[in-house]
């Protein structure tokens, strides 16, 4: 039997287990823009229908993602399983008291490009800033050069506090008022989970692998993706929140990883999917 995770490896791995005949499942972590541009996609169908001919099962990580695969007929929807993505570890990432800082710190964690909505979030931020609310905006994770110039700006008009990459994030959760991720594509977002977990509502855009961890302004607020205006009313709505409430809602995201993606309820729904 072999698993595999992502393109590359579920591209080679299911070619070499048909030819050696040996039983395959491939995990589907997110399709990026694989099927978003009119070549790419024809190419990445016919690649994927070939490595993925014989394939037993495919894991999923939202059902959007594994609609696609049925709609491409690349596998059967027998073949599906949907996972609530890798699940989330709840004693790693336990649930933090809330501070309550003032002013209150929004959190972005990942990396520093366009794909995961810095350009939203900085105009959001910004906008905000020229307002007149008071917050900051902490930035853990690395930035590609073309973001090096804005981040130093926004750092400059005390918008923004830049960490840099950080190989442990907990801290940063804990520390965390609202984690912000307004990511344009995911196949399930980890940081959601993660922040969450913590006890932290979350901003996250309403696309598949992100609104499927948050409740609409019960554990945090859904945006639209690539909204600048959207991303700001919900930035303001936070901010218009009693802290009280953020604080209740913190706790209602906790136990919505506990009953939906704790990392136990995962790797059992993956062991009844191989049938092991």
């Amino acid at each position: 039997m072999v698993i595999t995770y992502s393109i590359k490896p579920n591209v080679y791995g299911g070619l070499m287990c048909e030819k050696l005949n040996i039983p395959f499942y491939a995990n589907v972590q997110g399709l990026g823009t694989a099927f978003q541009k009119p070549g790419l996609a024809q190419f990445a169908t016919v690649l994927y229908k070939t490595a993925f001919k014989k394939v037993k099962t495919v894991f999923f990580e939202n059902q959007v993602n594994a609609d696609e695969f049925v709609d491409r007929k690349i596998i059967s929807v027998e073949k599906e399983t949907i996972l609530n993505g890798a699940g989330i570890n709840l004693e790693i990432y336990e649930y933090k008291p809330y501070l309550k800082s003032d002013p209150p710190h929004f959190l972005y964690l990942g990396r520093i490009m366009k794909e995961k909505g810095m350009d939203e979030l900085f105009s959001a931020a910004e906008k905000l800033h020229d307002d007149g609310y008071k917050f900051v905006l902490d930035l853990v994770g690395f930035f590609k050069d073309e973001y090096k110039e804005r981040v130093e700006l926004l750092e400059s008009k005390g918008v923004v506090k830049f960490h840099g990459f950080q190989e442990e994030p907990r801290p940063y959760y804990a520390t965390a008022d609202c984690v912000v991720m307004p990511s344009y594509h995911e196949g399930m977002s980890n940081v959601n989970l993660e922040a969450s977990a913590t006890g932290r509502p979350v901003i996250t855009t309403d696309i598949p692998g992100c609104r499927e961890s948050v409740e609409n302004e019960y554990t945090g607020w859904l945006c639209e993706p690539k909204s600048v205006d959207s991303l700001y009313e919900k930035m303001k709505a936070f901010l218009e929140t009693d802290i009280s409430k953020r604080e209740v809602m913190g706790k209602y995201a906790r136990q919505k990883m506990v009953d939906e993606f704790d990392k136990k309820i995962v790797v059992n729904d993956t062991i009844k999917a191989l049938k092991l």
